[in-house]
C-alpha cells in the first residue's frame, strides 16, 4: 500500500491521502501526509522564484538549514528522541539535509543570474532529492510501526 501510494503521490497524483484504517498516517505527532506536501510544495516555490511569477525574498541561510521547517524541527526533537536508533531516521535526516542545501543552491544560482543553472539544479539534483526525502521519510514511517 505504501509504495503504490507513493509512486501516485511521485507522479502528482496528490489526491490520494496515506490511511490506515480512516486516519492520516501520523508518527509521533508528525503527519506523513502534512511533511510531504510542504516539501513538495518547494518545487512550486523555487519554479516560481525562476521563472519571476514570486519575487518574495528568500532567506537562503534559512533554507539551507534543516531544522527550520516543520519536518526538521520534529527529526531534530521528537523525532531523534524516540526513532533516532533507527537506520531509517539517519536516512531521513541525511535525504532532508541534502535538499535543504540543494534548495538553497537553485535559489543562490538564480539570485547571481545564473537562471539556467538554478532549472537544471531544479529538475534534477533537487528533484533527486525532493524524492529520496519523500522515500526515506515513507520507509521511517513502515519502520517504526513495526
Amino acid at each position: 500500500m505504501l509504495r503504490r501510494w507513493l509512486n501516485s503521490w511521485l507522479a502528482g497524483d496528490t489526491s490520494q491521502k496515506l490511511v490506515v484504517g480512516a486516519e492520516v498516517k501520523d508518527l509521533s505527532g508528525l503527519s506523513l501526509k502534512d511533511a510531504l506536501d510542504s516539501h513538495y510544495a518547494w518545487k512550486d516555490r523555487l519554479d516560481a522564484q525562476l521563472s519571476g511569477e514570486d519575487d518574495s525574498p528568500i532567506d537562503v541561510a534559512r533554507l539551507a538549514s534543516d531544522c527550520q521547517c516543520q519536518l526538521g524541527k520534529w527529526l531534530h526533537s521528537v523525532g531523534k528522541h524516540k526513532y533516532g536508533k533507527l537506520p531509517e531516521y539517519h536516512s531521513v535526516v541525511d535525504a532532508h539535509a541534502r535538499f535543504h542545501v540543494t534548495a538553497a543552491e537553485v535559489i543562490i544560482e538564480h539570485q547571481s543570474e545564473n537562471t539556467d543553472r538554478a532549472k537544471e539544479l531544479l529538475n534534477t539534483t533537487f528533484r533527486s532529492a525532493s524524492n529520496a526525502v519523500q522515500l526515506e521519510l515513507v520507509k521511517l514511517f513502515t519502520s517504526a510501526e513495526n
